[in-house]
Order: structure tokens, then C-alpha cells, then sequence
């Protein structure tokens, strides 16, 4: 290929580039095309108009109610789950019924909220009104319930694909009952070592005992050697944590590139946040085979094998300055 056609090739992909940029593909545009529109209730805490944020006594009997927005040309069918507040393994807060639950948790959203239509036919250009409706008598509690409704379209599978296109849209609902506490309590509950291929970590769990929400939490890690406390072989943290009420979290340490050898350790958590200042430790065992399966692949240039690495460099560029030499005395 000349550099004539090389050029015109360059810029008939750049202009295919232009155009697929400025012209998008309109059937998924139209796909999602639709929104959530929560109706705020009187007893709205702060001036929030995206999530329900209402403030009740122990006897709940209330309806909240949001708008689905569809305008797209085509109708849609829609699926409304209640969904419960739950904290991710990198510390964020989030919504499901599939995670594992506390099992202090005296009250869950998905058992004081429903919805009265489960599955909703939305028409191409209009709005759909959905109600979740609040009842209960929350018995000795004051705190904070948190939890989501769940908007999803049904899903779709393109035929010989296989391929699922489901869009779905969370709003929250986090509902203050009687008056939120102000005091924050981590519990810590002990270390698990994984060390199944390709699974290399350690699993941390904590516990949020108490209907709050734990704020802006920062965790900090170490790892020594049991007996030898000052000489610290792993480093790690995570920051802006948040934790869900009365909530599990597992935050999971990777030892990947850690390099611990078979011995005796202890894990050092940190813990601080408003209302939190703790430290947590832990012992763990690696053993042979443990270290081999962490460290395998990493082991190239591990403190046994470093010096003989640059013997070798050293006596390999011993060997080509040597010929070199010769090579330059002969042609001399």
C-alpha cells in the first residue's frame, strides 16, 4: 500500500468515527427512555426531591408514591420489587434481597413495605403512577430503616443472542423512626484467609448493630509478622466508607503482590470515623502451600533469587565487554 491510499484509508476511518459518534444508536437510546419521578410526601425530611426521606412515629400507615415516566414510542413492561439497604464489600451502600442479612436486624423495609401492582404496563408517551404502601408497628425502636423500590423493565432476549437488556432504577426510601440515634458502634467480627485460585484475599467482617448510618469511615491495614510489631510487611486502606443500618460488611484485602511467605501473622485494623476510633486485631497462619498458591508468578525476584539476578547481569556484561575487547583489538 502506497502512502496515497494509506492517507485515504486513515481518513475514511476517521470519518466512519465521525459519524458513529454523531449519530448514536437510536433503538437504545429509545430502550431506556423512560425516568422515575418520586411525589414528595409532607412528613419529607430536607429539602430532597430524588428519594423519599420522611421522618414517622413507631405506627406506620402511609402510602408514597412515584411516577414512571415513559417517552418512548413504545409501551413498556415494568417490574417494582422493595429492595433493602445493604453495604457492599467496597463500602458503599447499596439495595437487594439476595445479600446476607444481620441477624440482629429487627426491622427490614421488604417486610413493612408493598407494592400494590407488581408488574406494570406503562403506555408508549404517558406516565404510570406506582404507590408502595407503609404498614406497621415498630415496637421499641428508634433509628433508621433504609431500603429502595426497585423499577425495572422486563427483560428482553434477542433471539440466537442470548443477550439481556434490562434497565432498571433504584429510588430510595429511608425512613427516620421516632428520633435517629446519634451514637455509632462497630463490631468486629474476625478474619477469614481465601486462598482459592484465582481468590487471593482476606475477608473482613464488621457489623453495624445499630439502625444508623456509619459515615465517612476510614479503615487502615497491617500486616507483620506475629512477635516482630515494628516491622510492618503489607499496607492497605480504604476511605469514605459508609455503612448501612444494621448492616454486614466484608471488605475483602488482597494479598496479590503481598509476597507472604509460610509463617505465623497478625492482621492490624484501624477503624475512625465520627463516634469510632478502634483498633482490631487478628492472627492467621499462611502455610507452604498457602504462600506458594499467593505468591505464584510473583516469586522472580524474591529476596533469594535478587542476588544471584545480578551476579548473572554482572558476569553477562563481563562476557560481551570481553568480546568486545577482542573483537576491537583484532579489527585494529
Amino acid at each position: 500500500m502506497n502512502a496515497k491510499s494509506l492517507s485515504h484509508s486513515l481518513l475514511f476511518l476517521l470519518a466512519s468515527l465521525f459519524i458513529l459518534l454523531m449519530f448514536p444508536n437510536t433503538a437504545s437510546a429509545q430502550e431506556t427512555a423512560y425516568y422515575l419521578k418520586p411525589l414528595i410526601p409532607e412528613n419529607q425530611i430536607e429539602n430532597t426531591e430524588d428519594y423519599f426521606n420522611i421522618a414517622t412515629s413507631s405506627a406506620i400507615d402511609q402510602t408514597l408514591e412515584l411516577l414512571i415516566v415513559n417517552e418512548s414510542a413504545e409501551e413498556k413492561e415494568m417490574n417494582v420489587t422493595i429492595l433493602d439497604g445493604m453495604t457492599t464489600k467496597d463500602g458503599a451502600i447499596s439495595y437487594a434481597v439476595d445479600h446476607k442479612y444481620d441477624p440482629a436486624q429487627q426491622y427490614k423495609l421488604s417486610q413493612i413495605a408493598k407494592v400494590e401492582q407488581q408488574e406494570i404496563t406503562v403506555e408508549a408517551n404517558s406516565t404510570q403512577l406506582v404507590s408502595v404502601v407503609l404498614k406497621a408497628e415498630l415496637k421499641n425502636f428508634d433509628g433508621t430503616i433504609l431500603g429502595a423500590v426497585n423499577v425495572s423493565e422486563k427483560t428482553t432476549e434477542q433471539p440466537n443472542e442470548g443477550i439481556n437488556n434490562t434497565f432498571a432504577y433504584n429510588i430510595p426510601i429511608k425512613i427516620r423512626v421516632n428520633k435517629e440515634t446519634k451514637n455509632s458502634q462497630m463490631n468486629y467480627k474476625g478474619i477469614n484467609l481465601v486462598n482459592n485460585k484465582p481468590e487471593r484475599f482476606i475477608d473482613v467482617s464488621f457489623q453495624n448493630p445499630i439502625p444508623t448510618i456509619i459515615r465517612d469511615l476510614t479503615l487502615s491495614f497491617e500486616i507483620y509478622k506475629k512477635g516482630q510489631p515494628t516491622k510492618i510487611l503489607f499496607k492497605n486502606s480504604m476511605t469514605g466508607i459508609e455503612i448501612a443500618p444494621n448492616s454486614l460488611f466484608s471488605p475483602e484485602l488482597s494479598l496479590t503482590n503481598s509476597k507472604l511467605k509460610a509463617g505465623n501473622y497478625v492482621l492490624k485494623t484501624t477503624g475512625k470515623s465520627e463516634g469510632i476510633n478502634e483498633v482490631w486485631e487478628s492472627d492467621f497462619t499462611i502455610s507452604q502451600s498457602d504462600s506458594r498458591t499467593i505468591n505464584e508468578g510473583l516469586d522472580v525476584l524474591n529476596e533469594d533469587n535478587r542476588a544471584w539476578l545480578i551476579l548473572a547481569s554482572i558476569v553477562a556484561l563481563l562476557i560481551l565487554g570481553g568480546f568486545g575487547y577482542v573483537f576491537y583489538k583484532r579489527k585494529k
